[in-house]
């Protein structure tokens, strides 16, 4: 009697251990706080398959993770989100370094992670059109093709060094490429003509190219071009007139430009009304703010004396204060229209999500 207790007594108390054990394991999150409409949670920790098939999201559309760790962002994850109703993920500083790409996903927003590889399966069909990864460690743009959906891609600030055009051929609703802030020297070998119908924001500022492709340039639609800090020291004004019919605004700041090519662009983008921003390292003096004496005397049939040199250098200098008050000019409307451009993506996003669930990006 005694011994058949005890053993009632022990099966009782494993089965309980085994249950608590089993509910330890299981996390039921719950959002921490809410930006606009997007729930967010705090440092949460998921790293292995089974802690994620044992974790159960918060049922919401938008979703974000705040630091914390991940570190796999991969198919099973992916699944506890789509069980869980997501269609909008951002997760900032939470050390994923391997992504597997959603299929169910429309926004993915991974910034600032350490991020280091992506993989995309060529069979998926998916669904993304909003996808930043933005200040990650990312060297390569393998398979970026299948993403056939986009509408935006950020990859600004991360570690790529060769750019195939031909990757984004097959994005035709593609509006806005940010590749900013990497190491970018080529375009690849292919030399086939790549024609982007839609895109209409091109950002490679801070790379290494020394030269643009832009015979194999078609982009119809562009709007905003900035080449900005890269190793360039000429620049053909006129074919990229030619090539963007409807640019609006170029920056082609901090780059090394021969004076010809800086005066051929001040003259064509003059003409063309296009918001630039030039800068002129390789010329010593810039024809178009300082007045020849020589020359302005022969203009009107008599030579400066010497007394006439106060009122030339008066003349120069006034000259000079117009140059810089149409330069910040110039920065000034290149910002506005920057925001402008931001601005449109945000409503973009905006309209993307019916009712009370309508989305801002959390970046």
């Amino acid at each position: 009697m005694t011994a058949s207790l005890l053993w009632t007594l022990c099966l009782i108390t494993c089965v309980s251990v085994s249950f608590l054990v089993r509910g330890a394991v299981v996390r039921q999150y719950t959002c921490d706080s809410y930006f606009q409409s997007w729930c967010q949670l705090h440092n949460a920790t998921v790293h292995m398959d089974t802690e994620v098939q044992a974790s159960v999201f918060p049922r919401v559309r938008q979703l974000g993770f705040i630091y914390g760790s991940i570190g796999n962002f991969s198919h099973t994850f992916n699944n506890q989100l789509f069980k869980a109703g997501v269609l909008r993920v951002f997760a900032r500083g939470t050390r994923i370094t391997h992504l597997t790409m959603p299929s169910t996903i429309e926004q993915l927003y991974l910034r600032d992670n350490g991020l280091q590889a992506v993989e995309i399966e060529p069979r998926t069909r998916y669904t993304l059109r909003y996808l930043r990864l933005q200040m990650n460690r990312l060297r390569s743009l393998a398979r970026f093709e299948h993403l056939t959906q986009l509408l935006e891609l950020n990859l600004c600030d991360n570690l790529i060094e060769v750019v195939a055009l031909d990757t984004f051929a097959t994005m035709p609703n593609l509006r806005q490429l940010i590749l900013c802030g990497n190491h970018i020297k080529t375009f690849g070998s292919s030399t086939a003509v790549v024609l982007l119908p839609s895109l209409t924001h091109l950002d490679l500022g801070g790379n290494f190219l020394t030269r643009l492709p832009l015979e194999r340039w078609q982009l119809p639609q562009l709007i905003n071009l900035s080449v900005r800090d890269n190793l360039l020291t000429a620049l053909d004004s006129s074919l990229i007139v030619r090539r963007f019919p409807l640019l609006r605004i170029l920056d082609a700041s901090a780059n090394a430009l021969d004076c010809h090519s800086y005066h051929e662009a001040l003259q064509t983008f003059v003409n063309r009304s296009v918001v630039h921003l030039i800068d002129r390292r390789m010329c010593s003096v810039d024809d178009a703010i300082v007045l020849d004496r020589e020359a302005a005397g022969r203009t009107n049939g008599i030579i400066p004396e010497d007394g006439g040199t106060t009122v030339m250098v008066e003349v120069r200098h006034l000259k000079e204060r117009i140059f810089l008050q149409q330069r910040t000019i110039q920065q000034q409307r290149m910002e506005i229209e920057q925001l402008r451009a931001n601005l449109t993506t945000l409503m973009e996003q905006f309209d993307l999500v019916a009712g009370p669930a309508r989305a801002l990006d959390p970046f």
